[in-house]
């Protein structure tokens, strides 16, 4: 049986260890707002639920549409949603909930997959028939 000695072992006599506050794992940061595409992206069939629909704005018969931008990565996957226009604040949380949960196809442009940014109105439309 033979010992060896700890991989890495120093003297303690090292100098500072510095980290660095700004590492990111993700992929180059939101595209710029205006992104040349051959295809945009599209919401896959099934995978665009609708937001949900406040209750108190149900009982007080608000309605409504938010215009929420969306960053669709080159997978289709939603990174990040924010309101751009809105008629009721209380229908903002909802759309970007739901804008979160959608799935797209990725947008194209030569030939390949690019990220870029989509803008989806969500409705808040109340049943004729209340």
């Amino acid at each position: 049986m033979s010992t060896s000695a700890p991989i890495g072992e120093g003297d303690g006599t090292g100098g500072p260890v510095e980290i660095e506050q700004d590492v990111r794992i993700e992929e180059d940061g939101p595209p710029p707002d205006f992104v040349p595409v051959e295809k945009q992206p599209q919401p896959l069939p099934g995978n665009a639920p609708p937001p949900v629909y406040p209750e108190i704005a149900r009982r007080a018969g608000v309605e409504g549409t938010v215009w929420v931008k969306i960053w669709v990565d080159k997978e289709g996957n939603p990174k990040k949603a924010q309101v751009l226009k809105s008629d009721a604040e209380l229908f903002n949380q909802p759309a970007i909930d739901a804008a979160m949960r959608w799935k797209f196809t990725p947008a194209i442009m030569n030939n390949g997959p690019v990220s870029v940014w989509v803008s989806i109105p969500f409705k808040f439309k109340l049943n004729a028939g209340r």
